[in-house]
């Protein structure tokens, strides 16, 4: 049993400093909790676990793998046919001043974080900004004027 000493403590079975922690078998230990010389003293326990250093690399393993996967699925070319089927004709946004898809957009599109032009280009590389004239509205020719009669007369 562990006690605290309030007192000092000078005998033959033990010799301690008040304030100091001391290691006494049970009986000496209850004669001097009763005695007052001491109190009980429960140390803090700290347990560890034990961690098997493989197990954690493996599960790091399994999560990067994991996560290539993922973002190997983002990349394939039906991913990126479905983002370019999403993307508007009207919405300047999704394009580049070339014509080419916004890759900011194909990548928000397909969750893609490593998806680059390359990529893009070589799965789709005639893929352009369709140019929609239907979407265009057709403007009518202004109405012809009126042909203008002769200068009228108040004559009789």
């Amino acid at each position: 049993m562990q006690v605290k000493m309030l007192k000092v403590s000078a005998s033959a079975l033990l010799c301690a400093d008040a304030g100091e922690i001391v290691t006494v078998d049970d009986i000496l230990g209850k004669q001097l909790i009763v005695a007052g010389a001491a109190r009980s003293h429960m140390p803090v326990r700290r347990e560890t676990a034990m961690i098997d250093p493989k197990s954690v690399e493996e599960a790091e393993r399994e999560r990067s793998r994991a996560l290539a996967e993922a973002e190997a699925a983002r990349k394939k070319p039906g991913a990126i046919q479905q983002a370019l089927d999403q993307l508007d004709v009207k919405e300047d946004e999704d394009w580049t001043a070339a014509g080419k898809p916004a890759m900011d957009r194909i990548k928000e599109l397909t969750g893609s974080t490593t998806l680059t032009r390359a990529e893009v280009d070589a799965a789709f590389p005639d893929f352009e900004r369709p140019t929609d004239d239907a979407s265009v509205p057709v403007q009518a020719a202004p109405p012809a004027p009126a042909a203008k009669a002769g200068p009228r007369s108040s004559a009789p």
